[in-house]
């Protein structure tokens, strides 16, 4: 293929081509890739994209390793979910048991839709979901805001997702019917800017490493400005203690984008990354963050016009098994 792995896809949404950042050596280079440049695609944690064609409806994931030839056929889908949908996968859908392939819609929705890839009887199937709500005050309104899901992982056979405000992970499973129920967790302890300003917001995505549920947290700043205050990754802990913070990861990278919440990680030194780092593609300061764990220090790259961009980047990572 013509880039590097991992690598950012960066789409303009006009005449422009499309563009693809290299994270290794931090070149831009066309975008060659077919299934890319004529399909609606959906990035995993895995690695796999999930594709669908808008002139004939069918739908397939592709491995970015081997975009034309490296294919799992998945049943056709009449119509996509809209832009914004998330897509998760149970596991590696290559392997000899497949796996659960689902699409979240955003948040205006409360509708999954899930199928089986490498069952010959697969089917996407709609579902639509009643996870409860909240009042949220909107200026001098009070407006019922209902629960959907956003940032599914997969981890253990089970798919998380976080509870707004609340020390709890959604859980999702499926016998065969989805099936929801919540597992409490005491949280993070939010890290506070060396100015001693209390951290007004962060950004919570729940990624798989080593089979086991981890969460990276992106905390800001001040109310007027999105500096980053600090990074962190935490292993989440169900068992009644808090959860640990991580200190190192070895030899891996964490890759993160705004774009979509699909956190995932390939090896540092097998393609050129920093190891026990944190690749973060923010949507406020159009800057990617390189971020060292160890060292707790970070270079920023201005990746080019991306103030431009119609939609968020999103990573193409290496397959793995997760």
């Amino acid at each position: 293929m013509a880039t590097s792995l991992p690598c950012l896809v960066l789409n303009y949404g006009d005449k422009r081509p499309m563009k693809l950042y290299g994270a290794s050596d931090g070149e831009f280079r066309p975008c060659e890739i077919g299934p890319l440049l004529t399909k609606r695609n959906w990035a995993t944690a895995q690695g796999w994209v999930l594709a669908w064609d808008p002139d004939t409806s069918a739908t397939f994931l592709w491995d970015p390793q081997d975009p034309e030839h490296g294919r799992v056929q998945l049943p056709s889908l009449a119509q996509a979910p809209p832009l914004g949908s998330e897509c998760a996968l149970s596991g590696d859908p290559a392997g000899p048991g497949g796996c659960t392939v689902v699409l979240a819609e955003p948040c205006e929705s409360t509708v999954i839709w899930y199928c089986h890839a490498g069952s010959t009887t697969a089917e996407w199937v709609r579902h639509e979901y009643d996870l409860g709500g909240r009042w949220a005050v909107l200026g001098e309104y009070r407006e019922w805001i209902k629960e959907h899901i956003s940032g599914l992982v997969a981890c253990g056979g089970k798919f998380y997702y976080p509870v707004s405000d609340k020390d709890e992970c959604g859980v999702l499973e499926f016998s065969p019917e989805p099936v929801f129920s919540t597992v409490t967790t005491k949280g993070v302890k939010l890290t506070l800017p060396p100015s001693g300003e209390v951290c007004v917001h962060w950004n919570h995505f729940l990624f798989d490493l080593d089979g086991e549920l981890h969460a990276l947290c992106i905390f800001f700043a001040g109310l007027d400005t999105n500096e980053v205050a600090d990074i962190a990754v935490y292993k989440m802990d169900f068992a009644g203690s808090r959860c640990a913070k991580v200190d190192n990861i070895g030899d891996r990278a964490i890759l993160a984008s705004a774009s979509n919440h699909a956190v995932g990680w390939c090896s540092a030194s097998k393609f050129g990354l920093l190891p026990n780092s944190v690749y973060w593609m923010s949507r406020y300061d159009k800057c990617l963050h390189v971020y060292d764990i160890e060292t707790s220090t970070e270079e920023l790259r201005v990746c080019e016009d991306v103030a431009k961009l119609s939609r968020q980047p999103f990573w193409l990572i290496p397959t793995h098994h997760p």
